[in-house]
């Protein structure tokens, strides 16, 4: 899949708890902003979609 870049941006607390939150599942915080927003998503019912690139 390939990932399409955003920017976005974040208050300086909730960066640096999601900088500790890669460092400490040894992720990229791409990777755990992106899991969060499917697991948020997910408890309110919503799946995540493939999208496909034609």
């Amino acid at each position: 899949m390939t990932k399409k870049p955003f920017t976005t941006r974040l208050d300086p607390a909730v960066l640096a708890l999601a900088e500790q939150l890669a460092v400490t599942e040894r992720r990229s915080v791409t990777a755990v902003i992106e899991l969060a927003l499917i697991e948020y998503a997910e408890r309110r019912g919503f799946k995540a979609q493939e999208v496909k690139n034609d």
